[in-house]
């Protein structure tokens, strides 16, 4: 199958059912529900269809309660095999129908690649030799679940549950090289568990042999765990030359996240490492995805963007004043002129996960704007940092939904050169149109080069039953630097 790295997968089927009070087996008729089979596209898409002969394994459940789940055996149809077939995935005159009784709609549950032994649990395998495209696909696997339907035209959204590794080579003459990859140390078996939708190392751990799914770069697919440091990771083979990477750190390699291992090599000797988490999902697991791929490109026009798996710490609240305009993408007919200097604003990062790379924001203006985000990405190395929210908030007395980009650089002081980005991504009744429109992306910096460090008047232990915008207004009124 070719699929996204970061995707949102969606396809179509037909499908029918196994209940004799439905419509029986051996003959097709309006009761079928259908799928059209397509790809929605979203960020970093490098491979973008099913192909002949894809098969998925689907369930159909009738719900009897508020929260539908998948039982071991006796669902409405059990692992029913639809096969894709140059348009969309047909399971001919076993497909599953529709029976009128079920007037609240049947649930359904699907997974790639098609597993016989799939049930609301069992085990899967990744192949331990990933060089053909074929196997390396037949690793990935992804999970899919619609709501109760009535439609006969369900949509069904695919994500990746395991964890992708890409090692991507920089050398001369690579081409030229008869060169092989190996990972060490890994586990290749998880138990699948659908309902509580966890994916779980088990067995042994073994060796996977990557495949070269683009110019110099290999991937393969292990099941989420973590490798300690110190144990031999990669095993690079060029010429029948082995060498041997250590991790010099625990590394978690997450459902759904794919991490990047760049390697300079010179006279085929490794001279430089460096490691990068991706997002290979969709929004709801990495916030990342929020922020389409064409507007962060614009964005990364106008500020710093910083890639890396071992960022600073930046805990801590910080004054971003004189807060300036960097860039408007609705300027001149809204938005500000290049310089324009904007509302101050006080930031807050806190909770921030050393291992799982996550961190939590909140932030308030000198005109009482607030905005909360939770499990943000951040990424980076050294002191440098690039975090990535969705957030919530309230902007003029409006409703907003942002998806938010800051960078900078950690020292004793702060935080240096911090850009600040933001897309507007929904906004609540704005007949005045105060605020910037959906889609639009606009860019901020502090102009001085240093976001001071400050104080945080925001005990959130204390105040759990004050909303965050009594919170926000109350830190505004009481925040010395906003006087």
């Amino acid at each position: 199958m070719k699929k996204f790295l970061f995707f949102a997968l969606t396809c179509a089927l037909f499908i029918a059912c196994d209940k004799q009070d439905s419509a029986t087996f051996n003959e097709k008729n309006d009761s079928a529900v259908s799928f059209k089979a397509f790809i929605k596209q979203t960020s970093r898409a490098t491979e973008t269809a099913f192909e002949d002969g894809d098969a998925i394994s689907v369930f159909a459940v009738a719900p009897t309660a508020p929260t539908v789940s998948l039982e071991p055996s006796g669902n409405y149809a059990d692992n029913v095999q639809y096969i894709y077939n140059g348009r969309s995935f047909d399971a001919g005159y076993n497909a599953i129908t529709v029976s009128e009784k079920e007037t609240v709609g049947l649930a359904y549950f699907a997974i790639y690649p098609y597993q016989s032994a799939a049930s609301n649990k069992f085990t899967f395998n990744v192949k331990s030799d990933q060089s053909k495209y074929a196997d390396y696909t037949a690793s990935d696997l992804c999970t899919a679940y619609n709501e109760p339907t009535t439609e006969n035209d369900v949509l069904l959204e695919f994500k990746h549950r395991l964890s992708c590794v890409a090692v991507k080579l920089y050398g001369e003459n690579l081409v030229s090289k008869k060169i092989s990859i190996k990972l060490n140390n890994v586990y290749t078996s998880c138990n699948v568990d659908i309902n509580a939708n966890t994916y779980t190392a088990t067995g042994t751990t073994g060796s996977v042999i990557m495949g070269e799914q683009s110019n110099d770069t290999y991937q393969a697919i292990i099941a989420p765990q973590t490798v300690s440091s110190g144990k031999t990771f990669i095993f690079l083979t060029i010429n029948g030359k082995e060498t041997p990477l250590e991790l010099a750190a625990d590394v978690e390699f997450k459902s759904g996240k794919k991490v990047t291992y760049e390697i300079e090599l010179e006279d085929d000797k490794v001279i430089g490492l460096n490691g990068f988490i991706d997002p290979w999902n969709t929004a709801d697991d990495l916030l990342t995805t929020v922020v389409p791929e064409e507007i962060l490109e614009k964005i990364n026009d106008h500020m710093p963007l910083y890639n890396g798996i071992n960022p600073p710490s930046v805990e801590g609240a910080y004054l971003l004043e004189p807060f300036a305009t960097v860039y408007c993408e609705d300027y001149p007919v809204s938005g500000y002129e290049p310089g324009h200097v904007v509302n101050s604003k006080r930031i807050l990062f806190s909770n921030q996960d050393a291992s799982k790379n996550t961190l939590d924001y909140n932030s308030v203006t000198t005109s009482g704007s607030w905005e909360e985000g939770k499990g943000a990405f951040i990424s980076g190395s050294g002191d440098n940092f690039t975090a990535f929210f969705n957030t919530e908030g309230e902007s003029s007395d409006i409703y907003i939904k942002t998806a938010l980009v800051i960078s900078g650089t950690k020292t004793s002081s702060g935080i240096k050169d911090l850009y600040y980005a933001f897309v507007m991504v929904e906004k609540g009744d704005d007949p005045e149109e105060k605020l910037m429109d959906e889609g639009v992306f606009r860019v901020f910096k502090d102009e001085d080069g240093m976001s001071i460090n400050c104080d945080w008047d925001w005990d959130y232990s204390n105040n759990a039953t004050r909303s965050v915008a009594e919170l926000a207004k109350s830190i505004y009124s009481n925040c010395a630097y906003f006087k």
